[in-house]
This record gives C-alpha cells, sequence and structure tokens, in this order.
C-alpha cells in the first residue's frame, strides 16, 4: 500500500507502473483507455510509464493505485456476458417463437428479472436485424414513440406522426425484421395502436415487453375492438407464472452460475441467500442482487461469499429498518409457499 502523503520513491513508482502493465494485460486496456478511467489528458498514463510524466509523478502514481484497487477483479464487477436463467431463457424462447411465427408477443414482469437483458442478446446477433427500442417516461405519445422507432432505422426524422409512419412502413415492409418495445408500458394506448400498424402493414414481428399495465392495455375490448388480442401468438406473465408452479424465480445453481458471471464464488448458504432475495418480487431481481454480491465481496476480499457477508451488505445497503423490512417480507413468503 503506497503512503497516503509525501514523495514516493523510484521504486514505489516503478511499483504501481508493475501494476498498471500487468491490469492493462488482465482487461485488454491501452494506456489511452487508461487515461479516460482515470479522468486525465491523453497520454498521461503512458508518459507516466515511460518515466516522462512533466508533473508530480508521486500524485499521478496515487491516482492510478487508487483505480487499481477499483477495478481489482478480485472484487469483481457487474456480469461480463449473458447469464442463462429458466426465466431468461423463457423470454427468450418466446422471442424466437414470436419471429418465427411473424407475429406479436408481450412479456411483462417486475424490474430486475433480465427482460432487459435478454432484449439486448437478441439485439445484439441472436437475431440478425432485429431492433431493440427502450422507451422513457417521456416517450408515451404516437409522435415520441415512432420518432424512436425512426431514429433506430436511421430515418430523417418528420414534422408529423403520419410522415413517420409512412416512412418506418416503407423501410420494415418485406424485411421481417423483429421490433422490441421494452419498457412498452409507457405508450398510451394510441402509441401502441399505431405499433400494431406497423406489424399488420409490414408483417414485422413485435415483442412488446415491460409491466402488467401493457395487459391492461391489450385487454381493453372497447378501445381495440379485439384487433390487438387477436395478433398476439404468445405471452409470458412471469409474476402469475411463478406464483402458479411455487417455485422461485432463480435456483441455487443459477446464482452460483450468476455470481461467477461477475468473478465471483458463493458459498452453499450464501447461494441459496442469494436465490431467495432476488426471487422475491419487488425487490429488485437480479440486478439488485449484482450490487448486493459486489458489496458483499468488498466484505469478503476474495472470499467466497457467504450468507452472514450477504446479511451484512444487506444492512449497508437498506438500513436497519429495510433490512428488518425485507426480512420480513422474505420470513412471510416462505410462510406462504410452505402452507401451499
Amino acid at each position: 500500500m503506497l503512503p497516503r502523503t509525501g514523495d514516493l520513491t523510484p521504486e514505489q513508482c516503478d511499483y504501481v507502473r508493475n501494476c498498471v502493465n500487468q491490469r492493462c494485460d488482465e482487461q485488454g486496456l491501452s494506456y489511452e483507455q487508461v487515461d479516460n478511467k482515470i479522468g486525465c489528458g491523453r497520454k498521461a498514463t503512458r508518459r507516466f510509464m515511460e518515466g516522462k510524466y512533466e508533473h508530480s509523478d508521486s500524485n499521478f502514481a496515487r491516482k492510478l493505485d487508487t483505480w487499481l484497487k477499483n477495478s481489482d477483479p478480485t472484487q469483481g464487477g457487474m456480469p461480463r456476458s449473458y447469464v442463462s436463467t429458466f426465466v431468461a431463457e423463457k423470454i427468450r424462447g418466446i422471442i424466437v417463437q414470436v419471429y418465427k411465427r411473424k407475429s406479436m408477443g408481450v412479456v411483462v414482469g417486475p424490474s430486475g428479472v433480465s427482460k432487459t437483458t435478454v432484449l439486448k442478446y437478441i439485439a445484439a446477433g441472436e437475431i440478425p436485424g432485429s431492433i431493440h427500442i427502450e422507451l422513457t417516461s417521456t416517450e408515451e405519445t404516437i409522435k415520441q414513440v415512432l420518432a424512436r422507432i425512426s431514429a433506430e432505422l436511421g430515418l430523417v426524422d418528420q414534422y408529423n406522426a403520419q410522415r413517420l409512419m409512412k416512412n418506418i412502413i416503407k423501410t420494415l415492409r418485406g424485411t421481417d425484421r423483429l421490433l422490441m418495445i421494452d419498457e412498452a408500458h409507457y405508450a398510451n394506448k394510441k402509441a401502441l395502436n399505431a405499433i400494431r400498424d406497423i406489424h399488420k402493414q409490414t408483417g414485422c414481428p413485435v415483442m412488446l415487453v415491460g409491466t402488467n399495465d401493457i395487459f391492461e392495455v391489450i385487454n381493453d375490448f372497447d378501445a381495440f375492438h379485439g384487433q390487438m388480442k387477436s395478433l398476439i401468438s404468445m405471452s409470458y406473465d412471469i409474476t402469475i407464472e411463478a406464483n402458479e408452479k411455487g417455485k422461485p424465480l432463480y435456483t441455487v445453481d443459477e446464482m452460483y452460475e450468476y455470481a461467477a458471471s461477475m468473478g465471483l464464488k458463493l458459498t452453499v448458504d450464501g447461494a441459496s441467500r442469494a436465490a431467495r432475495l432476488s426471487s422475491e418480487f419487488g425487490w429488485g431481481g437480479l440486478r439488485s442482487t449484482a450490487y448486493l454480491l459486489l458489496n458483499s465481496a468488498m466484505l469478503t476480499k476474495g472470499k467466497p461469499i457467504s450468507e452472514d457477508a450477504i446479511n451484512h451488505a444487506l444492512r449497508e445497503m437498506e438500513g436497519f429498518t429495510g433490512f428488518q423490512r425485507t426480512t420480513a417480507r422474505l420470513a412471510a413468503s416462505e410462510k406462504k409457499v410452505a402452507v401451499a
């Protein structure tokens, strides 16, 4: 560990240089990429590594040392790749079937259960030419939604919804490209109606993904007279299916794999605790679990993460009251499952 104050010795600066070279080799980084990560000017790291830094070598070495500690792979990081779980594979399977049928499909569920992760995986090459659009809370009208689709297709923005729709249909017709609308619950009824029209006019398959609000719109026969419902060939309500089967969303084995994708290891009781937390509806799913595991890894310092470490990190994340509330919810859910 470098001293916090005073000038560093040449040996200490050389130690930092060696560590930086090792980290760059491990993660495939260039010195210029390190500059961006530590917020320094171009070639600052290269000059230091070559012993040509004009300013204080000691201060720059400390800056690099801090980056080295924060990017230590033994402390883990967010998942580096797509992680296969039952939920993720079920979502992926439905999307593939909707694509093959050239129909419409719907997937709804709570936040953090891999919906967006799967869509990004599909768009990254699983289905060539697929389009993934993640709406925000400011995009709900026909023009706003069509503008996002238009931009994704590389079309020039138009001044009205009618022109946007015309150009989108012209571009997509006959292509069979998969259109995936993420956070689709933000779109209002008229905007969803426009997405339905794109499907009917182009024959391109469409996936609507978001919260249960989507079903409320689709099942509103007064608004659509059953026209939307008749186009949907497959749907998956993650919450309802999990409750009906009485099984957790995520298994212990899946937790081992998920932790491994983050460069972390779990003990048996740690994996069990992580699986139970991630399966609790409303807690935050895999996304919250990832943050919890990273915080737990800071406590275990490279050792496998245990249930005690997870509980400690959970108390720090949620505070004592939040921890008590989460623990009570888990106990109530377990009791409900046991009775069932």
